[in-house]
């Protein structure tokens, strides 16, 4: 818009209140969804194939809004929940990106990089099974949002669920030193057979 060089007097502006009920009233439970790829395909098998990953309890409304990216709509708070807090989402071993949308901000200028998965640190000792220290060993992977210690039946693990950007890469492993010996663990992502080459 600089390039129009416009000054105040030139804007006629419509004013809306932020706290306008009809407005606000239908851009409840709202979230962007990019399919991560390059490659065409069908909306239509998209919103088919989302709905039954989701599992919503209600009907989800979809409506494209650029090149892979789609507005979408929930019913309900649960339903909105289990869609953007949830995942990875797959479509057609293609990543799914989530986001909470307000309805109003430009599509632009809403970030739609970030995948929750969880991922395994391999073999960690007891002593290193501590909260602090695996938040210490994956500062670099993302932001954490839940984390659990006790690992599988088997107790080789621990399970811990990130916000991974993925502009960024993956953790391939984490590395501690203690008495001047390197101990390194290795670092695996569940689902991330199918996803991994649509991860950068």
């Amino acid at each position: 818009m600089k390039q129009l060089h416009l000054e105040d007097e030139d804007f006629d502006d419509l004013v809306i209140e932020e706290d306008d009920p009809a407005v606000n009233e239908g851009v409840r439970w709202l979230a962007l969804a990019r399919v991560h790829t390059a490659k065409t395909f069908s909306p239509t098998a998209f919103y088919k194939d989302m709905r039954a990953a989701w599992n919503t309890a209600k009907p989800v409304r979809f409506r494209p809004v650029g090149p892979n990216v789609f507005v979408v709509q929930a019913v309900c708070l649960g339903d909105w929940e289990r869609m953007v807090d949830q995942g990875p989402w797959l479509f057609r071993n293609m990543v799914v990106l989530m986001a909470p949308y307000d309805g109003f901000t430009k599509l632009e200028e809403v970030p739609v990089l970030f995948m929750p998965i969880w991922l395994q640190i391999h073999k960690l000792p007891e002593g290193f099974c501590k909260k602090n220290i695996v938040e210490s060993l994956l500062r670099n992977s993302g932001d954490i949002l839940e984390m659990r210690l006790n690992g599988n039946t088997c107790g080789d693990y621990v399970r811990v669920r990130v916000r991974h950007d993925i502009q960024k890469p993956l953790t391939k492993f984490v590395s501690i030193v203690r008495g001047k010996e390197r101990q390194v663990f290795l670092v695996r992502y569940e689902k991330l057979a199918r996803s991994a080459a649509f991860v950068v």
